[in-house]
C-alpha cells in the first residue's frame, strides 16, 4: 500500500473522530433540538411564502378558445366603403389565476371586434354579478352579424381589406372590455384584453382551422 493511501485513510479516520466529538460535546439532547428549530423555521418561511402568495391579487387571464368567420365583406363595393356584413362567433375564456379569492364581473363583460383600427361590431359575453371561481375559467360563448355595419375605414383601409379579402385571411383585433374585483377585497380593476386574430372565412362544409389565442390582459 503505498504512503498516500495511508494519508487518506488516517484523514478519513482524523475527521470521523472529531465529527464524533463534535457531537458526543453537543449531546443528544441540544443536537435534537438544533434539527427540530430548523425543521420549523423551514416550515414557518414556506408557509408564510405560500400565504403571501394565495392573497396576493392575480389578475384574470384571457384568451380566445374558438373563433369563426362566416361573412366578412363590404356592405356596399360601390361606394368609398364605409360598412361592412359580418357574420361571426367566438369563444372567450376568463382564466381566475388566484388560489383563494374568486373573480366577480363588477360590470357586463362584451367584445369589440376592429379591422384596420376601426371598430365595426361589439357583442355582449357576459352581465355583471358572474363569477370565476379559483384556479377556474370560465368560457363565454357570443354570436354576431348585420348586414350594415358602420365603419371609419377610410381609403386606406378600404385598400387594405380588399387585400386581405382576396387573400382570403383577415387580420382582426379583438378587445376583451370589462370590471372585476376579488371578494373579499373591494377594490374594482378594469379588465381591458387585446387578442389579434387571423380568420379566414369558415362554412359548414369547409371549417377553417383556429388555434387559441392568448390575449395581452391590462388591469
Amino acid at each position: 500500500m503505498s504512503d498516500d493511501g495511508d494519508s487518506d485513510i488516517c484523514d478519513g479516520c482524523i475527521e470521523a473522530i472529531c465529527c464524533a466529538f463534535f457531537v458526543d460535546s453537543l449531546g443528544g439532547k441540544t443536537l435534537f433540538r438544533i434539527v427540530c428549530a430548523i425543521v420549523i423555521f423551514a416550515v414557518l418561511a414556506t408557509g408564510f411564502t405560500l400565504l403571501v402568495i394565495a392573497f396576493v391579487t392575480r389578475p384574470v387571464g384571457v384568451t380566445v378558445e374558438d373563433a369563426a368567420l362566416a361573412r366578412l365583406a363590404l356592405a356596399n363595393k360601390n361606394a368609398t366603403a364605409t360598412a361592412l356584413a359580418y357574420d361571426f362567433s367566438l369563444a372567450v375564456a376568463v382564466r381566475n389565476h388566484n388560489w383563494i379569492m374568486r373573480a366577480q364581473h363588477t360590470a357586463p363583460l362584451h367584445a369589440e371586434l376592429l379591422f384596420a383600427g376601426a371598430h365595426f361590431a361589439r357583442v355582449g359575453l357576459a352581465g355583471a354579478g358572474g363569477l370565476v371561481q379559483p384556479g377556474n375559467k370560465e368560457v363565454y360563448h357570443a354570436t354576431a352579424a348585420s348586414d350594415n355595419a358602420g365603419v371609419a375605414l377610410g381609403n386606406a383601409g378600404v385598400a387594405e381589406f380588399v387585400r386581405e379579402s382576396t387573400a382570403g385571411v383577415f387580420h382582426l383585433e379583438l378587445r376583451v372590455l370589462g370590471e372585476v374585483r376579488y371578494p373579499p377585497r373591494h377594490h374594482l380593476h378594469r379588465l381591458h384584453a387585446i387578442c389579434p386574430l387571423e380568420l379566414a372565412l369558415s362554412t359548414a362544409t369547409s371549417p377553417a382551422t383556429f388555434r387559441k389565442v392568448k390575449c395581452a390582459a391590462f388591469s
